[in-house]
């Protein structure tokens, strides 16, 4: 039964995947584009296609250098580190947004913004 219910799953993830990338294919651009309308790069917005409300949730995704973060840590004073990094190398982006501008300046080369899983909800006018 097991075997059974894990070859369902499977199947259902490849079908959840396929429908996923059809939804983007056919809604990303219109997202964007109304983002990009607003001033933003990221958010969620929402729009009509024929008789269906579209919610797009573009998320932001940071990626850290995590060679170019190890260098730079080396520079802070040890007592500082536990602060502002995690032992990872990774950094909280809300922390990160909360972090001065001369420290934030410090660390923007390991620093890339790329644009997260797109996700879209599809509901009937009415």
């Amino acid at each position: 039964m097991q075997a059974r219910l894990s070859s369902v799953l499977a199947e259902a993830k490849r079908h959840k995947s396929i429908l996923d990338n059809a939804l983007e294919l056919k809604f990303s651009s219109r997202a964007k584009e109304a983002l990009q309308a607003d001033g933003r790069d990221t958010g969620t917005v929402h729009f009509i296609d024929d008789n269906y409300a579209i919610t797009a949730d573009m998320p932001k995704k940071v990626v850290w250098d995590q060679n170019k973060l190890s260098e730079i840590i080396h520079k802070i004073p040890e007592e500082d580190r536990k602060q502002y990094i995690k032992t990872s190398y990774s950094i909280d982006e809300r922390k990160y947004v909360a972090w001065p501008e001369t420290l934030k300046q410090f660390f923007s080369d390991a620093r890339t913004e790329q644009l997260g899983k797109a996700k879209f909800s599809i509901k009937e006018e009415q």
